[in-house]
């Protein structure tokens, strides 16, 4: 490990290097002319105090993605409300009762360093940490599905109405029946698929929440959080820097990744979503498998006509902050020239990080619609045409909905930019179109047609709010 320290020739080099990253492939660079740095931020998130001891630690963080995994694989096992998982469980997780319970996530021909949720982290849950509990809700307001008044009613409903539609048989209307069945239990007669509108929206209100709302917001530069925590090789600030790195879901080594590998669309065998950097022939859940929406960020990256390198903005930012961070919390002091430098990268990491979550939204958007593309007149093509249009359209949904919570985002600019956000949403509706042109079990004015356009004027509020690239909007 590598115990960094940064001159004022280093932060005139971090300045030049990455102030303007954050997936804009046009920004300019800044002319910044400087002799050869003695000091280069890190490529990888490794980072040690004077005595050569890892001060990195987010293993809480793992343990929420975990967490989410296992709840929704007990979503997804769902057959009828015989099966039906006490989500609880998962959600409302008591670590003292049942911390010493095996995890159900694994990795195909992996074995993992951790067996058991206490063996990642003790004391964990979602309930605690979903927002409006912690932090609380922007403005004081949550929005976008209904009259709900929080996430946490959300999530509680959505679990109330997954066990009422796996005992709730119904057929739909097809090319080549009109009575054809659907037997998955978690797609409800209205087409939502609750597998996706829970996972989804629990890493917005969960992962990205706490992320950009709370520790991303912390006060880097008080005096009690560049002090050393009592038993700890770390400052809070370090600590508070870590968690949010933690629910951005990458590995330590992140940079040594294709994109390809990171979305597990292809690539070197040993690093298709995991790699075992230690080759200690154990994978470590804590820092050598990749999580959430840093797998979105590839994925983005991937589909862009015109390139974007979101996941290389928005985890050199996480490296450079966190070099920042180190560097204050070894002289007791974040200077000013250091702060302002600290703010660039939090921003670039806050907003690219959203930036992955708006580009898979318009990405379902855009499938959601190439489902409805599908239908036969007033009929879907298949059961898959149904069952297809369900799942990408939680997917849009449970994602879109999570973009309210960072309090740096540009839809936060002003009250006319929030209310763009609100009519994304209100756009999409609490339910799809299907093919016979209702939304809920109500006649949807203007039917699947009108619904098509309302997604596309989603979309073009969301590439406007991103300055995404329209032919990138237009493919993704």
């Amino acid at each position: 490990m590598t115990n960094f320290r940064l001159s004022a020739l280093a932060i005139a080099t971090l300045s030049a290097t990455l102030v303007g990253c954050g997936g804009d492939s046009d920004s300019p660079t800044p002319e910044v002319v400087v002799e050869t740095p003695a000091f280069e931020a890190p490529t990888t998130y490794t980072f040690a105090n004077a005595d050569d001891e890892s001060t990195v630690s987010y293993s809480g963080q793992t343990a929420r993605h975990i967490l989410i995994a296992d709840l929704k694989a007990a979503t997804a096992a769902v057959s009828d409300s015989s099966t039906t998982a006490d989500f609880d469980y998962f959600f409302r997780f008591n670590s003292d009762e049942n911390g010493d319970n095996n995890f159900d996530f694994a990795i195909s021909g992996q074995t993992l360093e951790q067996t058991t949720y206490n063996s990642i982290s003790s004391g964990k849950d979602l309930v605690s940490k979903i927002a409006g509990n912690d932090p609380a809700l922007l403005d004081g307001e949550f929005f976008g599905w209904g009259t709900v008044a929080t996430p946490t009613a959300l999530v509680d409903q959505y679990f109330s109405d997954l066990v009422t539609t796996a005992d709730t048989a119904f057929t739909i209307e097809t090319t080549e029946d009109d009575a054809a069945p659907v037997t998955i239990a978690y797609v409800s007669e209205h087409g939502l698929d609750y597998v996706q509108l829970i996972q989804k929206f629990l890493l917005g209100a969960v992962t990205f929440s706490q992320g950009t709302g709370d520790y991303l917001q912390t006060d880097f530069g008080a005096a009690s959080n560049l002090t050393v925590v009592d038993g700890k090789t770390y400052t809070a600030a370090e600590h508070k820097w870590d968690e949010a790195f933690g629910y951005f879901g990458a590995t330590r080594n992140f940079n040594d990744f294709t994109d390809d590998e990171i979305a597990v669309k292809g690539g070197r065998e040993e690093f298709k979503g995991f790699n075992d950097a230690d080759g200690s022939g154990l994978l470590d859940l804590r820092s050598e498998v990749i999580f959430g929406n840093s797998a979105n960020c590839a994925k983005r990256d991937r589909g862009a006509t015109v390139t974007t390198d979101f996941t290389k903005d928005a985890f050199d930012a996480f490296l450079a902050g966190r070099a920042i961070v180190a560097q204050a919390s070894a002289d007791g002091e974040l200077t000013e020239e250091l702060s302002e430098l600290l703010d660039e990268q939090i921003e670039i990491a806050a907003v690219t990080w959203e930036k992955c979550i708006a580009a898979t939204v318009i990405h379902y958007i855009n499938n959601t619609i190439a489902d409805m593309d599908n239908f036969d007149g007033d009929k879907f093509a298949d059961v898959a045409n149904f069952t297809d249009l369900a799942k990408h359209w939680g997917e849009m949904k449970g994602f879109a909905l999570g973009l309210q919570f960072n309090p740096l985002s540009p839809f936060r600019a002003d009250a006319a930019s929030l209310d763009d956000l609100k009519d994304v949403l209100s756009l999409m509706g609490d339910a799809p179109v299907l093919a016979d042109g209702t939304q809920a079990g109500v006649a949807f004015t203007g039917g699947v047609a009108q619904y098509k356009t309302d997604l596309l004027e989603a979309r073009d509020l969301l590439r406007d709010a991103y300055d995404f690239d329209a032919t990138n909007a237009a493919d993704w």
